[in-house]
């Protein structure tokens, strides 16, 4: 079962073979929106390092994959999800970060190269992870993040960027966490 109609729509259909809910779909087209509107980015630029090379467009691409893959670009909503998933509730996100920024452990999700006062494609995806969660048996994974979200602003004075709210939104249409880079 597949949905040609959109990218984000053919994929879900592709990943759950069934086809996708509009909200999902709607998600889905939205988040790689944001994703390649992000002007001139680390996999971006490796990717046309490569090509000035001369080199083939197969080296290109697999260039740019890996520089996707890492945490500190496309693989940070992966970690992020990675840091969220271990709480079962606010109260224990908050003493738990509280706990790691004690002990100078980066937080995934948080602060970015670019954007240096707030990551505007963070409200996008926030409420659509949100209205995702209020849809869901289970929202304690947003309600985790929202927290952990918090906490960052008041103790650290850092903002959530695209890839934090990514995670549960990912997680809400039942994408695996591995797959979140890809």
């Amino acid at each position: 079962v597949t949905d040609d109609s959109t990218i984000g729509g053919h994929f879900l259909s592709l990943l759950h073979d069934k086809k996708p809910s509009k909200l999902f779909e709607r998600v889905m087209n939205v988040s790689l929106i944001l994703y390649a509107e992000h002007e001139f980015n680390a996999s971006t630029f490796t990717a046309r390092v490569c090509a000035s090379t001369m080199s083939d467009i197969h080296s290109c691409v697999v260039a740019a994959i890996g520089s996707l893959r890492g945490p500190l670009h496309g693989g940070a909503n992966e970690k992020a999800m990675e840091l969220i998933e271990n709480w079962t509730s606010k109260e224990e996100a908050k003493s738990n970060i509280i706990e790691m920024l004690s002990k100078k452990e980066k937080i995934m999700g948080f602060g970015h190269a670019v954007y240096s006062i707030k990551d505007p494609r963070n409200a996008v995806i926030k409420e659509y992870a949100k209205e995702l969660s209020e849809l869901a048996d289970n929202n304690t994974l947003y309600q985790v993040a929202e927290e952990v979200e918090k906490v960052m602003a008041d103790e650290k004075k850092m903002f959530a960027n695209a890839d934090f709210f990514h995670a549960p939104a990912y997680f809400y249409m039942g994408i695996p966490t591995m797959l979140f880079p890809p």
